[in-house]
């Protein structure tokens, strides 16, 4: 059996109905009325934030015969985390613990995965490396939810780096969690067609879409302990976490381009424009005697002109100096 509630339904309607998903860790949900019915099954936790790429999985998990029995997620991240959020709700409304674990693999944090008595845990989007004793705590283990074509991508922020990259696809890849970052052996894995106007928001959001319907065959594949395919290490990539880019480093307006909806709505891209520093929300490459409103930067392929700008970051700090911008590092 399933969990379920009304409750749970409106909150998987809401998210569904968004044009793009993020990963900033701070969406809150209205409070619940009454408790929801459990399911029963194997005990699963599940660890994440309260972003919309984690609620959506928990969402998902939530619909399989499983028992919930806990969620996990990591204080640092936000300091929403600390306070009401999508995680406090619905842990609230299933009458589960939460465990807001600032080191995931400490003696105090696995003695409380050890009381959860857990047959396997989720993961989607936890910024914690979680060591082996700690995946003991389920007898089955981890599962984690990646969004990149592994071992393609590993890394932080895989979305970010394949469109700004311009691959032509990507993927979403469910795999054991091991002790090396996005290293397991690959349960379920499906490639996704990066269209051309995507954004790293409506990217997510279908990346998510194919990853949800990969969820009941491989956590099915962690329950029967099945190993999974191994990844090829000659054809592995690591790519770092991003700050906010400055536009001005780009190499063409094409890569420029590339990098505003890599930025959105994560982590946006910035120039300096008409004497101010502003984030880039959306732009678009103009060619020599193309017209355009907005102002323009100047490439040696062309120029961006910028279409939509704001003050704000939009990342977690929302500030208009934000400490994830980073400098210049390069010229035209």
């Amino acid at each position: 059996m399933a969990t379920a509630s009304e409750y749970l339904d409106r909150v998987r309607r809401d998210l569904w109905a968004k044009e793009s998903f993020g990963f900033i860790p701070d969406i809150d949900l209205p409070p619940a009325a009454g408790t929801a019915l459990l399911g029963s099954g194997p005990r699963v936790a599940f660890a994440g934030f309260p972003s919309d790429y984690s609620v959506a999985f928990l969402l998902e998990l939530l619909c399989l015969e499983v028992e919930p029995a806990g969620l996990i997620t990591s204080p640092g991240a936000h300091p929403a985390i600390l306070g009401n959020n999508a995680l406090s709700r619905i842990a609230d409304h299933l009458g589960i613990p939460l465990l807001r674990a600032w080191r995931i693999n400490d003696e105090h944090s696995r003695m409380h995965l050890a009381e959860l008595h857990l047959d396997a845990v989720v993961m989607a989007s936890f910024d914690q490396i979680v060591a082996t004793r700690t995946m003991e705590s389920a007898k089955h283990g981890w599962l984690n939810i990646h969004p990149s074509p592994l071992p393609r991508y590993r890394g932080p922020e895989p979305v970010y780096w394949a469109i700004a990259d311009g691959a032509p696809t990507t993927g979403i890849t469910l795999h054991r969690a091991a002790r090396k970052v996005d290293a397991g052996g690959v349960l379920r894995q499906e490639e996704v067609a990066i269209d051309p106007g995507d954004t790293a928001g409506t990217l997510t959001k279908r990346l998510v879409q194919h990853g949800v319907a990969l969820l009941p065959g491989a956590v099915t594949a962690l329950l029967r302990d099945e190993p999974g395919t191994t990844q090829e290490s000659d054809s592995a990539t690591y790519r770092p976490s991003v700050g906010h880019r400055p536009l001005e480093s780009a190499g063409s307006a094409a890569e420029a381009e590339r990098m505003v909806r890599a930025g959105v709505p994560n982590m946006p891209a910035w120039a300096r424009i008409d004497g101010r520093d502003l984030y880039v929300m959306a732009a678009a490459v103009r060619h020599q005697g193309e017209g355009g409103h907005g102002p323009h930067l100047r490439y040696a392929d062309g120029d961006l002109e910028v279409t939509e700008t704001s003050e704000r970051c939009g990342c977690h700090h929302d500030t208009p100096d934000c400490p994830h911008r980073t400098q210049t590092t390069a010229a035209p």
